[in-house]
This record gives structure tokens, sequence and C-alpha cells, in this order.
């Protein structure tokens, strides 16, 4: 009885570490737009990069530290791109990095939230934001995430007739 008490311990405790395994972020994308007078601005950043540790049997155990590069975003027109680069706006050779790291996650329904910092040139704040997780064949997670900002929440540019304050952002990520 004591031999087997003993194997479902430490089968229970292997089983915990290959559930709190640490991953990297492989591939992905960020994409997002604002509304301004003459339109939609669509743009992208580089591939978000950092670690996560995920397994949808145990989301409680989940946690995410991932960093975008700011200086990596596109909007196809060159001088609003080297705006948006200066202290006006992300001040990209001050603060080089969004970046958002996760202090509890849980399921919600058949999808899951995040809550954790995100931070912006100097600013940090407390938001919750929600993500799918799909499973893939070998064994890595796709996630994916579309979350509301207000940029002037961080001191992105200033109140704007000409442009909304509130920027949509799509993240896909795999871990493996």
């Amino acid at each position: 009885m004591r031999f087997l008490i003993t194997l479902w311990v430490l089968l229970a405790a292997f089983t915990g570490q290959v559930s709190a395994q640490t991953s990297k972020i492989v591939s992905g994308s960020t994409k997002f737009s604002i509304k301004f007078i003459l339109g939609t601005c669509n743009g992208t950043f580089d591939a978000p990069r950092g670690e996560a540790v995920f397994n949808e049997k145990s989301p409680e155990n989940a946690s995410f530290d991932v960093r975008i590069a700011a200086n990596t975003f596109k909007t196809n027109n060159n001088s609003r791109d080297k705006d948006l680069k200066s202290d006006k706006y992300f001040w990209v050779e001050k603060y080089p990095d969004i970046h958002f790291k996760s202090s509890k996650v849980e399921k919600k329904g058949d999808k899951y939230q995040a809550t954790g910092t995100l931070t912006m040139r100097d600013v940090s704040k407390t938001v919750t934001l929600p993500f799918e997780a799909k499973k893939n064949a070998d064994g890595s997670y796709s996630l994916t995430s579309s979350f509301d900002v207000n940029r002037l929440d961080y001191k992105i540019g200033e109140k704007d007739w000409k442009l909304k304050d509130v920027v949509t952002v799509n993240l896909q990520a795999t871990i493996k």
C-alpha cells in the first residue's frame, strides 16, 4: 500500500512539472487598427516575444511575460511611422518595448482571460485580456486575443478630433 501511495505522489509531482513547463513564443503576429478622420489606419508590429506557461487543464497555473518591440510597427506611411516613433507617441528610443506580464489566468466559458500589467511608455496599468487557446497536433498552443486599448491612458499622443482614442489590437502567438 505504501508503494502505491509513493507512486501516486511521484506521478502527481511529475504531472505537475510537465504542466508547468515554460514555453517560448515561437511565432505570431500583432496587428492594430485605429479610426481617424479619413478612415481606418491599420498597422502591424513584429511578432510578440517572450515566455508562457500554459496548459488548458490547469489555467490557474498559467502565466505570460510578453514583449513587443515598439519600433517595429508599420502603417504603410513612412512619415506617419516616423512621427509615431517620436516622443509625441511611442518614444521608442526611451521605451523600446510594450510589455504585458500576467498575474492571474482563468477560464471563462470556452475562453480564457489573463489579468496583469500592461506597460507602454512609462505607464503601467492593470488590464484583463481575453484569449482563446487551441492545442496543435505537435503539442504547441495557438493563442489569439483581440482587445481595445485607450491610447491616451498610456500617453500615446494627445486628444485630437482627427484621431480616435481607442485602438483595437489583434495578437496571435504560437507557444512551444
